[in-house]
C-alpha cells in the first residue's frame, strides 16, 4: 500500500496534477471558424498581390537585368556582341562610391554616374595617366591611354582631342585600381594590395599617399 502511494506521488511530480472532472465542461468546439475576419481578408489580399506581381514579372520582366551587367549604352556584357566581355568596368569608381544622394541615384536608375564599358577581365593593378600626357600632342596619346579600356567607338590613333578633353568627356579612364569581378562588375579589391602602391600612382594635384587615402576612404 505504501509503495503504491509512493509511485502515485512520483508520477504526479513528473506529469503534474491530474485534471479533475468538470461536469460543466462542454468539450472542444466541433465547428470552428475564423475569429478575425478583417486580418484574414488582408492576408488573402496580400497573397493575391504577390501572385499578380509574380505573373507580371514572368510575362513582362527580363531576367537579363539581374543576370548580366550593362554598359553605358545599355548593352549587356557577356551577351552578343559582347559575349567575350563578361565584366563591366567603371571609368571613375570614386563617383560610384561618393554618389550618396538617394534621389539622384534613383533618377539614374540606380546606375553609377560614370562611363561603363564591357571588358574581358577586370584590371588587377594600379595605373594612372602619366602627367606628360596632359601636354602631349593628340597623335601621341595612344602611348599614354589604354585603348582597350576606352569607349569602343573612340579611336586614340585618329583623335584630335587633348588628354584633358578625353578625360572630361569620359572617353578613356585616367586611372584604375586593382579590382575583382563580383557578379560581373569590376569592384575595388580591398586589403593588402594597398600596402604596395607604386610611387608613380597619383591623381592630378595629389601625392601618391593622398590618392590612396582618398580611394580607401571612398571605397572602404
Amino acid at each position: 500500500m505504501g509503495k503504491k502511494t509512493e509511485d502515485k506521488q512520483q508520477q504526479n511530480s513528473e506529469y503534474g496534477e491530474p485534471t479533475q472532472y468538470d461536469p460543466t465542461f462542454n468539450g472542444p468546439i466541433h465547428n470552428r471558424s475564423c475569429t478575425d475576419i478583417i486580418c484574414c481578408v488582408l492576408f488573402m489580399l496580400v497573397l493575391v498581390g504577390y501572385m499578380v506581381v509574380g505573373i507580371l514579372a514572368w510575362l513582362y520582366g527580363d531576367p537579363r537585368h539581374v543576370l548580366y551587367p550593362r554598359n553605358s549604352t545599355g548593352m549587356y556584357c557577356g551577351l552578343p556582341p559582347n559575349q567575350d566581355k563578361p565584366n563591366v568596368f567603371y571609368f571613375n569608381i570614386l563617383k560610384c562610391a561618393t554618389a550618396t544622394n538617394i534621389m539622384a541615384a534613383a533618377l539614374q536608375g540606380l546606375q553609377c554616374p560614370t562611363t561603363q564599358i564591357c571588358v574581358r577581365s577586370c584590371p588587377s593593378s594600379f595605373w594612372s595617366l602619366d602627367l606628360a600626357a596632359y601636354t602631349a600632342s593628340s597623335s601621341d596619346l595612344k602611348i599614354y591611354f589604354k585603348q582597350e579600356l576606352c569607349v569602343p567607338s573612340f579611336n586614340l590613333s585618329s583623335t584630335t582631342l587633348s588628354a584633358t578633353e578625353i578625360i572630361n568627356r569620359e572617353l578613356c579612364p585616367f586611372f584604375y585600381t586593382p579590382t575583382s569581378s563580383v557578379l560581373g562588375r569590376c569592384l575595388p579589391t580591398l586589403g593588402p594590395v594597398y600596402n604596395s602602391v607604386p610611387s608613380n600612382f597619383s591623381l592630378p594635384g595629389m601625392s601618391s599617399n593622398q590618392t590612396v587615402n582618398m580611394i580607401k576612404d571612398a571605397t572602404g
